[in-house]
């Protein structure tokens, strides 16, 4: 009974545990390059929605973002970096706006309209970021690359999802029912 119970206490653990990776519980993108954090980033879906399509051909789009310039991975003597651009090859142009700056242990955050916890914490800077004329639908379900370039820390791309509008559409056929 003693080897069957000393057996069974190990199965948890191991090189492929299931708790061996922890990821964030967010609807979005996240990496890091360098120093610098991008959590929670997302396309943001705009209602009214038809279908599947988001924004159609030619549209600008949100981006949802939270950047933190990680303490614990600066390096010594080497202070702020910044945001320098945001571009996807879906879309002609990218947009960034405000004080792009963020220094050690700070933040940015972009896209909530709400304050978020993320938001209303000491040293984070709002900006915006839009990505400009979409070249192609929009669409729910899939994720769309976009680079984030740190003046200091370099670029990074991301696949971002695409955020769903808080607001659904009514069905067609007047049945009160929001499912399609």
């Amino acid at each position: 009974m003693a080897a069957v119970l000393l057996f069974a206490t190990g199965c948890g653990a191991g090189q492929i545990a299931q708790t061996a990776n922890h990821v964030t519980a967010t609807n979005g993108a996240q990496g890091r390059v360098g120093p610098m954090l991008v959590r929670d980033a997302q396309l943001v879906g705009q209602p009214p929605v038809t279908g599947d399509t988001l924004h159609e051909p030619g549209a600008d789009v949100p981006v949802r973002v939270t950047i933190v310039h990680d303490a614990s991975h600066s390096v010594p003597g080497v202070g702020a970096d910044r945001l320098v651009a945001v571009s996807s090859p879906s879309f002609t142009a990218g947009r960034v706006t405000g004080d792009t700056r963020v220094d050690v242990g700070g933040a940015l955050a972009a896209g909530y309209d709400e304050p978020v916890s993320s938001v209303t914490t000491g040293g984070t800077q709002r900006i915006g970021i839009t990505l400009l004329g979409l070249q192609e639908p929009l669409r729910a379900g899939l994720t769309y690359p976009v680079t984030f370039t740190f003046e200091r820390a370099g670029p990074l791309t991301l696949q971002l999802p695409v955020a769903n509008p808080d607001v659904v559409v009514p069905r067609a056929d007047g049945d009160p029912r929001t499912d399609r």
